[in-house]
């Protein structure tokens, strides 16, 4: 017997199904490589940290634990659940569900942080801006904005609006595999890149196979459209990485950049 599963998703709630949780969990819940970032570029700890977009909170719990005062949004209950459900004893961060571009806090932050191409789910550049002028409202004077981009590479965008795939394989707690099936066409004249992401369950023989497919769009602006939008609103970079390594940004070498950024007085 075989599941396929087809939900109908608005583009701002991809994470929005409990299975698509289930998935996150397989796929990010123990990835750890962007940590080092955040821990550098941060402000003298402890600091006041918000995170949008935070998921499962892997970025917020960990951040907690080494002293930071954390706070984690995001739109998806089922994300939150989780997130709450996963805390350690010790220091806890707090979850609320809210949307990155109407954030509804009295107090300020040191520090705001938008891990995982989070930023590249709004949709357009006005949504960036509506989300930037939420969060300089938000900021401290001096305080930071770190994030990780998503950029199209030149043969993405060399393709014309054709397809090009991927597949993952990951093994699953206690036996079976996901198998998770990405394409990507990037749409030059919305500078989006739409995505079509399948994901095939394959358990142990006593359970049936799962297909989901999930298809939403991201946005793929290039280095120097993304910093004129921060400019725009006060937002200086500070710091460019191009890996998890921190190596520096190489704009022709590197289809992600970690940036941290400062508000100015």
């Amino acid at each position: 017997m075989k599941k396929t599963g087809r939900p109908s998703i608005q583009e701002d709630r991809i994470y929005a199904h409990a299975r698509y949780t289930f998935f996150y969990q397989v796929e990010l819940g123990g990835f750890r490589e962007d940590l080092p970032f955040y821990l550098r570029e941060l402000p003298a700890s402890p600091c006041s940290v918000l995170e949008l977009g935070c998921g499962t909170g892997r970025v917020s719990r960990a951040l907690s634990l080494a002293g930071h005062l954390v706070t984690g949004i995001d739109l998806s209950q089922a994300m939150l659940r989780e997130a709450r459900r996963e805390e350690p004893p010790g220091p806890e961060a707090h979850y609320a569900c809210m949307d990155m571009r109407r954030l509804a806090f009295a107090k300020p932050f040191a520090a705001v942080i938008a891990p995982y191409n989070t930023f590249n789910l709004l949709e357009n550049s006005a949504a960036v801006d509506l989300c930037l002028q939420e969060i300089s409202a938000l900021l401290q004077s001096g305080g930071r904005l770190l994030l990780q981009l998503y950029l199209p590479d030149a043969e993405l965008r060399g393709l014309e609006g054709r397809k090009r795939f991927q597949f993952q394989i990951f093994e699953l707690p206690g036996g079976g595999k996901l198998i998770k099936e990405i394409s990507k066409r990037f749409l030059p004249e919305s500078g989006q890149v739409a995505l079509e992401e399948c994901y095939r369950l394959r358990f142990r023989r006593d359970l049936p196979d799962e297909d989901w497919r999930y298809s939403y769009t991201v946005l793929g602006l290039d280095v120097d459209d993304w910093l004129r939008l921060f400019q725009g609103h006060g937002l200086r970079p500070v710091a460019q990485y191009g890996t998890y390594a921190l190596a520096p940004f190489q704009e022709e070498e590197h289809p992600l950049l970690l940036l941290a950024l400062e508000k100015q007085a």
